[in-house]
């Protein structure tokens, strides 16, 4: 559990997760500690033991936690979003207003065996990584912000005040008063031979791949997200079209904008997806992304890049969709009950 999610409810909502799954008749374990990384590692040797699920209580930041030790594993994450956020459970359509339904929903997996188990896409990152694991690389389960939204998620994170949603909002008008272009050089794997790129100056690269096109584009750029899920920042509807099970990324590209142009497309972030009307804004769909910074005169060098409102690391980075690669409780077919 994650004392401090939600607002301090964390705590609370841990002890009222481990005493309802205790009176259904569950031996559980507590493998919270002091630090994300003395829970990580006594959920690593929990691992060992041959356990039924990895339960994280909190929001999408022990989701991040809970994957990195599942992730590849036959052991499926349970999940009781008290967050701020809850982004990546909000897109497996789990119930975020009260732990006592999240935990029905939760148990009710849990009863049901493999049938409440549903497979989902993880991604794979390598490169910069700030805490990579035993491989050299980590892994994220919504979307990976690499431009003026990175900027906005490290303001947010070291800001005391507020503790709700509207954090996100304060921290993004701090952010875009400082906001200089972004210079980029981006490679998309695996788009696919059907799909439209309408991204202005992207080409064909060196194919790296079976599987689809590799396609390469240099410019500047406010957003660059690459996302598994449809949501960021406690709902922003960054890729509304994104989804968990399609082995695909849709990397959101707001090119060529300077600061008055990303001040105005802010409000259509907010606004439910309405910024991919904007001309500036496309997508590429892609199995794989590698993001390179690329300053010249007049474009700056891009922040450190975040996932599930974590540092992820400085570029380049790679990330990978690896299709299936996270089995969470969330319904083998029809979603919750």
């Amino acid at each position: 559990m994650n004392p401090s999610a939600g607002k301090g409810r964390g705590r609370v909502a841990g002890h009222a997760v481990i005493s309802y799954l205790h009176d259904a008749g569950h031996d559980v374990w507590d493998l919270s500690g002091r630090s994300a990384a003395l829970a990580s590692e006594r959920a690593q040797r929990a691992l060992r033991e041959k356990l039924d699920a990895l339960v994280v209580v909190g929001g999408d930041g022990m989701v991040h936690l809970g994957l990195q030790v599942v992730a590849g594993t036959d052991v499926p994450l349970g999940i009781v979003p008290v967050g701020t956020g809850n982004d990546f459970a909000s897109a497996l359509g789990l119930p975020t207003l009260t732990t006592r339904h999240a935990c029905d929903v939760l148990h009710a997996y849990l009863s049901e065996g493999e049938p409440g188990v549903r497979a989902v896409d993880a991604v794979y990152v390598t490169g910069h990584v700030a805490n990579p694991g035993a491989d050299g690389g980590t892994w994220f389960a919504g979307a990976l912000s690499a431009g003026l939204d990175a900027a906005v998620n490290a303001r947010a994170n070291a800001m005391v005040h507020p503790r709700g949603s509207s954090r996100y909002t304060i921290a993004a008008l701090g952010a875009l008063a400082t906001y200089l272009r972004y210079g980029y050089h981006l490679t998309f794997e695996g788009v696919p031979h059907d799909d439209l790129v309408t991204l202005p100056g992207a080409h064909p690269a060196v194919q790296r791949g079976p599987v689809g096109r590799t396609l390469a584009w240099t410019g500047d750029a406010a957003v660059v997200t690459a996302a598994n899920g449809p949501r960021i920042g406690g709902g922003m509807l960054i890729a509304p079209h994104a989804s968990t099970d399609d082995g695909l990324l849709d990397v959101v590209i707001a090119a060529n904008l300077d600061r008055a142009g990303a001040a105005l497309l802010f409000p259509r972030l907010l606004a439910h997806g309405r910024h991919l009307s904007h001309p500036a804004v496309h997508v590429v769909r892609c199995r794989a992304v590698t993001v390179e910074a690329r300053p010249s005169d007049g474009v700056g060098h891009p922040p450190a890049a975040y996932a599930d409102g974590e540092l992820l690391g400085t570029l380049p980075l790679r990330a990978e969709v690896r299709p299936g690669a996270l089995r969470v409780l969330a319904g083998g077919v029809g979603g919750p009950p």
